[in-house]
């Protein structure tokens, strides 16, 4: 727990790995993808027993209308697929809730999703890892670990790596963080949002671990202050920062930095309170927060004689 009039860096870990927004419009999508798919789907039955009508009339066989229940028979069961696999995820985002959870509910959650997790279902890992965020970030990235990475939609793959490589990316462990980004297929994620998103992570990575041009180059593909960034604004401020200080341009550092601090003064406490961090960031960032009152200035005794 952060001391009274601190900025809690663990509150801005949680924050940063946050996907509730990514998730709603996510969801909001893919029922509007069923819905279009559910009409195509009831126009072409109708489409197949006109013409095995036909057919059938026409030949006086019986196969077109086989053919026609069969072709049928097929598209109910694929409906079928796509709604329970659409109702699933609905039910983890009412799992994984708003981030207003007290303790005891967020446990309870937890063991809910144990079976699922234990299948190895990536969705559900998500979302036990998202609920697990705010009381043990550790236990979070343990439960994330338990995904097979090597099956699986590319999608949320690539969720699943971010994640990963933003925990480890707050614990200091870079070769581990980096070595997640290299994974990530940016392209696999057709959701130009949560692709930003996870752009912040692979050159915050890139940066952090010795390769801060090349990640500079792909944060000039997402322009922070774009609307359409808005949900993932400060993932990409705070690689803009770590990108400034590690190519020693301050003024792209403390540009990044304003604009956080413009959102809200605690955004700047992963910096303060993060590991392997760089110093020129650690020096800003503290003095901004010192400035704003989220940390007192340190007090300089008067030695008398």
């Amino acid at each position: 727990m952060a001391r009274k009039g601190r900025p809690d860096p663990k509150a801005e870990l949680e924050r940063l790995t946050d996907t509730s927004a990514q998730r709603e419009n996510a969801m909001v999508e893919a029922r509007k993808q069923v819905q279009n798919l559910a009409r195509l789907g009831v126009g072409a039955v109708i489409v197949i027993w006109l013409l095995a009508v036909g057919f059938w009339s026409g030949l006086e066989s019986t196969i077109p209308l086989f053919v026609a229940a069969a072709l049928t028979v097929a598209v109910a069961v694929v409906a079928f697929l796509v709604r329970r696999n659409l109702g699933r995820s609905e039910e983890l985002g009412a799992l994984m809730g708003d981030g207003s959870l007290d303790e005891e509910e967020r446990a309870r959650r937890v063991a809910k999703l144990e079976a699922r997790v234990e299948k190895g279902e990536h969705a559900a890992i998500l979302a036990r890892a998202q609920l697990e965020m705010q009381d043990d970030p550790r236990a979070a990235l343990a439960t994330l670990e338990q995904a097979d990475l090597d099956k699986g939609q590319k999608m949320v793959i690539n969720q699943i790596r971010g994640m990963r490589g933003m925990l480890h990316l707050n614990f200091g462990e870079l070769k581990a963080a980096r070595e997640l980004a290299e994974a990530i297929e940016l392209e696999k994620t057709p959701d130009l949002a949560a692709r930003a998103n996870l752009a912040g992570v692979v050159a915050e990575a890139w940066a952090r671990s010795g390769n801060p041009i090349e990640a500079d180059e792909l944060l000039d593909k997402y322009d922070a202050a774009d609307p359409k960034f808005s949900d993932v604004r400060v993932q990409l401020l705070r690689a803009r920062a770590f990108v400034g200080a590690h190519r020693n341009d301050l003024a792209k550092m403390r540009k990044a930095l304003k604009a956080l601090e413009e959102m809200s003064a605690q955004l700047l406490a992963a910096f303060v309170g993060g590991k392997r961090v760089h110093p020129l960031l650690v020096k800003e960032a503290r003095k901004r927060l010192e400035r704003s009152g989220a940390i007192p200035k340190p007090r300089v005794k008067m030695v008398t004689r």
